[in-house]
Order: C-alpha cells, then sequence, then structure tokens
C-alpha cells in the first residue's frame, strides 16, 4: 500500500504492531478494552464494559473473514445478523473473562523478556538493529505511549501463557490413541439403493402456492440496500498528472548507474609463495622469480602451481581461484587483479600470504544497462515518489474535511477539485462497481454510516487506492410481492412433496427389509438396480459424504446384514445395507493422532473459557438497542 499512507495516516507499522500483539484474539485487539464511549455497554463482565463499539468493530471484523472464507456471500446456515452479533459478543465475554483471571492469578511477562520482544520487532529496525527514535516516534504516531504499549505486550504474553500452558499439558490416553486408530483405519461393506419420484408427478395449485407464501413471508424479502456518495484518490490517477522532466531522470540514472550494472567478475589462478620473516621474503622473491621465468619461457602454469604454490586450497588445481569480484581478495592482490588483460601473467604481488603470480583467464559482467532502456521505470519511480507526497497530503485533507463537515463529502470534494461519485445499489454480500470491495461495503453498513449518517474515514483498497464515502440512499428489506416469486415458491413446494414422497416410500422400504425382504427384490419392486461399493474407507472420495456418514454411525451387523435410511440434499432417499466390519489396528495414520492431539488441546482450551466466562458477573444488553 502506499508508504506515504502507511506511515502517515494509519501506517504500515500499526499493522505490523496490531498483528503482533493481537495473535491471542480470534476477533479483536487488545487496545479496544482500554475504550470506552459515553453509550450503553453491549454488556459488562465483572462489572468491567464491552462498549458497542467494541462490539461493532469485532463483528465487522467477523463477518469481513466469512465473506473472504465463502468467496463473497455468507451461507445462510450461519444465520441472521442479530445471530452472529451474539456469537462474537460471546467471545468478547470469554476474552474479558480471561484477561481478568489472569490479572487476578498475576500471570505477567518479564522485563527482559518484554525487551526480547519489542527489540525483535521488524516495524522497531534499521538494517536488522532496534532504534529507539523509530519505536518511539511510531508509537506517537499511533497514539501509544511506550508504557501503554508495553503493558498491552505483557497482557497478550500473559494470555500467551496461558492458552500454551493449557495445549502442552494436554494429552490423549493410549487406550484412547489405540481406539482412535482402529476406527480410524476400519472399513465397511455396503450396498444401496435409491428412491427418487418424478416431479412431473407433483401437482401445486394456487391456494397451496399462496399459502406456502404467507407462511414462509420473512423469507421472501429483497436484503437491505444502499446507495453511497463516494470520493475516491488514486495514485495512478495522480501519476498520469505528473510531468517528469527528462534531465531529472537522467540525472537519477547516473546517481544510481551502480545499481543498473552488474558486478564484474575476473576467473584468475594464482601461484603463493608463502612468507616468513625478512630473510625469508627475499627468498620467495627469488623463487617466485624463477617460477615467472620459467612460465614465460613457455612451461605449464597449471602444472607450475599444482608442484610450488603454498596455497592448499588452489594449488591441486592448478591455482584456480574461480570467478572472483571485487572487494573479495585483499587489496593488493585485487589492484593487479582488475588491472590486468585477459592471458596476461603478472609480475610477482607481495601481501600479507606471501609473494603471488596472478594469471587472468577471462573478464564477465561489468557491463551497465543504457540509459534507454530503463528509462521508462526510472520515470515511473519519480511519478510515484511525487504522488505518494501528494496522495498523502490529499488524503489528511479529505479525513479532515469530512470530520468537519460530517454531514456531506461535497463541501471536501469541492475544495479538493475531486469528484463526487454515486454507485448502484448494493447489499452487504455483493455489489458492483466501487462496492465490489468487501471494505466499503463493510463500512456502508456500518453503524457510523447506516445509522448516524457521518461520512467514513478513509478506507484502503487495493492497488493504492484510498475511499471517502457516505450513505446517499437506504432500501430497507421489504415483503417480495408474490407474483415476482411464484415459480420460486412452486419450486419449493414441488421439492417439499417429492421429499415427503420419497421419505414415505422409504420408509415403507425400511419396513419391508426389517420383515425380511432383500434388498435385491425391493430394488426390483422401485425399478432401481442395487450399487454395491464393497468395503469403504471413512475418507473415501468416490462415495457420497453423507451417505458414507451414515454408514460409519450405523450399529455392526451381528446376525445378518442392518439397513438404515437417508435422504439427501437433492430430495432422494437412499437405503443404506451394512453386511460386515473390518478394523485394521496395524497401520497407524500419524497424520490423524496428531490431528487428534491437536483437537483434543483445542477442546481444553475452549472449556477453560467457557468455564471463565460461566463464572463471570456478566450483563447483556439486548442486542435490538443498538
Amino acid at each position: 500500500m502506499l508508504q506515504a499512507i502507511r506511515d502517515k495516516v494509519t501506517g504500515w507499522i500499526a499493522y505490523g504492531i496490531i498483528f503482533l500483539i493481537s495473535i491471542p484474539f480470534a476477533l479483536w485487539g487488545v487496545n479496544s478494552y482500554l475504550g470506552g464511549g459515553e453509550a450503553p455497554p453491549a454488556a459488562t463482565v465483572n462489572g468491567e464494559e464491552i462498549t458497542v463499539r467494541d462490539l461493532d468493530q469485532a463483528y465487522a471484523n467477523y463477518r469481513q473473514r466469512l465473506t473472504q472464507l465463502f468467496g463473497g456471500v455468507i451461507p445462510e446456515s450461519f444465520g441472521t445478523e442479530t445471530m452472529l452479533r451474539e456469537q462474537v459478543r460471546a467471545q468478547l465475554i470469554e476474552e474479558f473473562a480471561l484477561r481478568q483471571y489472569l490479572q487476578k492469578q498475576r500471570y505477567r511477562i518479564g522485563d527482559s523478556e518484554l525487551n526480547r520482544t519489542i527489540r525483535s520487532m521488524d516495524v522497531f529496525q534499521i538494517d536488522g538493529q532496534f532504534d529507539t527514535e523509530i519505536y518511539e516516534s511510531q508509537l506517537r504516531s499511533l497514539g501509544y505511549s511506550p508504557l501503554g504499549f508495553e503493558q498491552e505486550l505483557r497482557t497478550n504474553g500473559a494470555m500467551q501463557q496461558f492458552e500454551s500452558g493449557i495445549r502442552a499439558t494436554s494429552f490423549v490416553l493410549p487406550a484412547t490413541r489405540k481406539r482412535f486408530s482402529s476406527l480410524n483405519n476400519q472399513t465397511r461393506k455396503i450396498r444401496t439403493i435409491r428412491y427418487s419420484a418424478e416431479a412431473a408427478d407433483i401437482q401445486i395449485d394456487a391456494d397451496e402456492i399462496e399459502q406456502h407464501y404467507q407462511s414462509q413471508s420473512d423469507r421472501y424479502r429483497t436484503p437491505e440496500q444502499v446507495k453511497i456518495d463516494y470520493i475516491e484518490v488514486s495514485l495512478n490517477d495522480i501519476k498520469k498528472s505528473i510531468e517528469v522532466n527528462r534531465d531529472d531522470v537522467f540525472a537519477r540514472y547516473q546517481d544510481q548507474r551502480e545499481a543498473y550494472s552488474s558486478p564484474e567478475t575476473r576467473a584468475a589462478s594464482h601461484i603463493l609463495i608463502k612468507v616468513g620473516d625478512d630473510e625469508d621474503s627475499d627468498q620467495a622473491l627469488a623463487r617466485i622469480t624463477e617460477i615467472r621465468n620459467r612460465i614465460v619461457g613457455g612451461e605449464s602454469f597449471a602444472d607450475l602451481a599444482a608442484e610450488f604454490s603454498e596455497d592448499p586450497g588452489s594449488a591441486s588445481d592448478g591455482g584456480n581461484l574461480g570467478e572472483i569480484e571485487r572487494g573479495v581478495m585483499v587489496q593488493t592482490f585485487e589492484a593487479e587483479l582488475f588491472a590486468m588483460q585477459v592471458d596476461q601473467l603478472s609480475e610477482p604481488v607481495k601481501t600479507g600470504f606471501g609473494w603471488h603470480l596472478i594469471k587472468l583467464h577471462s573478464i564477465s559482467g561489468g557491463e551497465t544497462q543504457p540509459f534507454e532502456s530503463v528509462q521508462a521505470s526510472l520515470e515511473d519511480e519519480i511519478r510515484t515518489e511525487f504522488a505518494e507526497g501528494q496522495i498523502y497530503d490529499m488524503v489528511e485533507n479529505l479525513a479532515n474535511l469530512a470530520y468537519e463537515q460530517s454531514d456531506s463529502l461535497l463541501p471536501a470534494a469541492e475544495q479538493l477539485e475531486l469528484k463526487l461519485q454515486t454507485s448502484d445499489w448494493f447489499e452487504r454480500s455483493s455489489g458492483a462497481g466501487i462496492a465490489t470491495e468487501s471494505q466499503v461495503r463493510q463500512m456502508a453498513f456500518s453503524n457510523e454510516v447506516l445509522r448516524q449518517g457521518l461520512n467514513s474515514e478513509a478506507i484502503e483498497l487495493g492497488g493504492d487506492r484510498v475511499v471517502f464515502i457516505r450513505l446517499n440512499e437506504f432500501k430497507p428489506a421489504e415483503q417480495r410481492p408474490l407474483e415476482e416469486i411464484q415459480e420460486t415458491v412452486r419450486n419449493e413446494l414441488v421439492m417439499i412433496k417429492l421429499r415427503e414422497l420419497n421419505n414415505r416410500r422409504g420408509a415403507e422400504g425400511l419396513a419391508a427389509l426389517s420383515a425380511g425382504q432383500a434388498l435385491e427384490d425391493l430394488a426390483q419392486e422401485w425399478s432401481v438396480t442395487v450399487g454395491d461399493h464393497g468395503f469403504i474407507k471413512r475418507q473415501q472420495s468416490d462415495i457420497d459424504a453423507a451417505i458414507r456418514n451414515r454408514a460409519f454411525k450405523m450399529p455392526p451387523p451381528e446376525s445378518g446384514a442392518v439397513h438404515a435410511g437417508l435422504s439427501l440434499a437433492n430430495g432422494d432417499y437412499v437405503i443404506v445395507e451394512l453386511s460386515a466390519i473390518l478394523s485394521n489396528d496395524a497401520d497407524v495414520d500419524q497424520k490423524a493422532l496428531d490431528g487428534l492431539a491437536e483437537a483434543q488441546s483445542s477442546a481444553e482450551y475452549q472449556s477453560a473459557m467457557k468455564m471463565l466466562s460461566g463464572r463471570a458477573d456478566v450483563v447483556r444488553a439486548p442486542l435490538e438497542e443498538f
């Protein structure tokens, strides 16, 4: 996202801090605990308030995660908005009760551990080192004092201690593991038949449609919809209006020329004669000079290196040093190497290791990309820098104007010469245009925008965009006329009657099988074939999950096959015949056992949370009041 906005409006530092200090919380950050408001609380836990704002924020986060998880639409099976909000409030109550318990039991994080935690945060570091000035300035920009921030980290650390302690001490008994493995590896031999009535045989009259429509009227309502006014600020739009001088681009190219050059490497070999005292130095120079004369006389450099070089790392390879970049070798060696021409043999070179002869084999790299090939990217870089500064100023001004004149976005748009746009109608779960953004939909249906009619705060979107919105028009949920959905109601009635008919015939079939009729004979009466699936596994993917699950819930056959029936999602009725069960205790699925242990530890932790909230003195306000 925009660097300037991250640093100065909400801050990329903010996202890092919020992530790090919210690990123990499923829905909500600990900073909300310290907030408060004038409105009546959504609940109190042992006298401590959970504000409506706390609940709204946690609920918005929960809805956003569900929306992302299910591709933009939350399934109806998750329940109504009131049910979802109640689930979120229950979670907050558990978290409050836990925090209070930890304070009472004096869970704490020591100063040394706290210090390590803060110093390890990348957001407070420069080149991998903690920087006190960055730490203090970033906390100030977020409205924290160092003491307040450190206290929040202590609270989070205590919660992690509590959770880790429960999970680390959880265990599964050997007998349970053995029983689990036996059940997990079990296979069951089944056959099935399916009854499916024809929809064409079902007759529905107008009175039935009317009666069903009236009895289920709450299901046939349009969702709440809104239109919003919005101002969008885009980094790309700002960049398009910025002209860049070619001389400025070329100056930057010259400043960054090294970044567009590949490092020069030189492939070389050497012969080393080591040196001790001054007398040894003269003798070593004489020896290296004699070796050089032999090379000049036509003898092989590699052979002489293997015979005389005292560098154990390269002598056996003919003195080969491989590819060498600047800064790798000692200064005198490097200066000589990078002044040589290919195939040149150096004069004797003195280093702290001794006397060297160097032979240069090849030169590679060192090329610089021409200005024309990087001009476009440099222009974009400069435009981006200018645009980031402008968009920060623009967003900051917009935020101030939207707050000061909270009943309209028009003054802000006119003063900053920005376009005020209006969306099409959209609902909570989907929309077009700007409403395809889940953050926009979430904000549009928030209490501040929808109920209080205020301008929104800045909404950061992908693609370096920032949006401010306000409510233009609200359309409440309303009853859809029967004429509009008559065919839908009729299809629902057909499905209901089909299911009833299938279930009735299925129950008759089960009774016949209990009386001794064979599955093959019943299949013949139904004009269907018997599906022989053989022995199936619990996770077998080629069997309908509902049928598979039903088969593994049936009691073991003792004196002949047992039968059970189930209604499928499409209305068909299936009878399952279970005739044999095989268990394999030898194969151990370690991944499944690890999953069992994780499930056990999670269940124990959740049980502890439930126990703490159950013991707390909790007062809940009716959700309809806010």
